[in-house]
């Protein structure tokens, strides 16, 4: 799986990701980064070795949406480029699913066309 620079996520969540295991370091092993802005937050968990992750949004600190082993991922993108856009883009083994978007400025907020368009 291609991933961002430690460093790049660091910056897109504005901090150091927990890890599950700690002799697990850095693309081994369950990786979480949490991030607030305003009354909304987003956690983001990440198994690099194992291609999969994990995302949960909360308003209020109340969880109103989790979707959990995303896999099996190909890669991830920060998308920063845009002066009025953060995210992180996680993209599928399988070209023909559509990929995951996590907005983190200058709101939080997630979108995921589960079927391309014209499907059913």
């Amino acid at each position: 799986m291609k991933i961002p620079e430690l460093a790049d996520l660091i910056w897109l969540f504005e901090g150091e990701p927990e890890r599950q295991h700690d002799d697990l370091h850095w693309p081994i092993g369950l990786h979480s980064f949490h991030l607030d802005r305003g009354a909304t937050s987003v956690l983001f968990s990440i198994d690099p070795a194992a291609g999969e992750a994990y995302i949960s949004l909360y308003a209020n600190e109340k969880e109103i949406a989790h979707v959990s082993r995303l896999r099996p991922l190909g890669r991830l993108s920060v998308d920063g480029h845009q002066p009025d856009y953060e995210g992180l883009t996680l993209w599928f083994r399988d070209a023909s699913e559509e990929p995951v978007r996590l907005q983190t400025k200058p709101s939080i907020r997630l979108a995921w066309d589960v079927n391309g368009l014209g499907e059913w």
